[in-house]
């Protein structure tokens, strides 16, 4: 069903806070009058045993492979309390910046160099800098993470064969 790991995460936190079956879906149910059977695709149950596996699988992993995940793919709350764990553990390699963690914290949330210039007081250049930075000081993170989950879908047979 997947044909990489950060599709497989990105459909974990996409489905994790949508309902198991909707009024909708509900009513057309008990109004369906053909006796279809698709078996072969996937029901909502499906998808969230999928997406509770995923989860499950990354609650095993590493708290700085969680708070990758959550910073990459969670809420705007779950981001912050990903980047406040990642400043923690990394900070220090990111201090030659003059800033804060609080700032270094609101400069990682940025999604661009603008707008990390303007949450940290940066420099242009140097939020540049510092997302150069902080992208490879991540790298390994991701690394890790994918490829362990990649196994994991392999093992779990929930990966796509095709490949495009």
């Amino acid at each position: 069903m997947f044909r990489s790991p950060d599709q497989a995460l990105a459909f974990a936190f996409r489905m994790r806070s949508s309902a198991v079956i909707s009024i909708p879906s509900a009513t057309y149910i008990a109004n369906k009058t053909d006796n279809e059977h698709a078996s072969d695709r996937l029901t909502q149950y499906d998808l969230h045993a999928q997406v509770g596996m995923i989860f499950s699988f990354l609650s095993r992993r590493s708290e700085e492979e969680q708070a990758y995940a959550f910073f990459l793919h969670g809420t705007n709350r779950e981001r912050a309390i990903a980047a406040n764990i990642l400043v923690r553990r990394f900070g220090g390699r990111l201090e030659k910046y003059g800033i804060s963690r609080r700032e270094l914290r609101n400069a990682a949330l940025g999604s661009s160099v603008r707008s990390t210039s303007s949450a940290s007081g940066l420099s242009e250049h140097k939020a540049w800098k510092f997302r150069r930075e902080l992208a490879e000081i991540l790298s390994p993170i991701q690394d890790r993470l994918m490829d362990s989950l990649w196994e994991w879908l392999e093992a779990s047979n929930t990966i796509s064969m095709q490949h495009s």
